[in-house]
């Protein structure tokens, strides 16, 4: 996970903007294929102050929205609204 660094909007609230990358085995009409994406992220308040701390090269499950970045920006933005920690097995860290 690679971040711009966290900073805080006009009114206050914690956003971070960071970019990851996933890479997985995805099936698609019956055949597995290779999936490898890098996209940028932004979360806000506690989860992009939580998120701040996380270590690049560090695996996690991250949840979220998909959202056009602004009113005049049709360009597609994910949003993280919560995330898991993810042991070597693949299995959400526990808390």
């Amino acid at each position: 996970m690679a971040t711009s660094g966290a900073r805080t909007t006009p009114a206050g609230m914690p956003v971070l903007r960071f970019q990851v990358q996933h890479t997985s085995m995805q099936q698609e009409a019956g055949k597995t294929r290779p999936v490898e994406v890098e996209a940028e992220l932004v979360a806000y308040g506690k989860v992009a102050q939580e998120l701040a701390k996380a270590k690049p090269g560090e695996k996690l499950k991250l949840t979220g929205f998909i959202d056009r970045k602004g009113v005049r920006n049709p360009q597609l933005e994910l949003h993280v609204n919560g995330f898991e920690h993810i042991t070597e097995f693949g299995i959400p860290a526990p808390a």
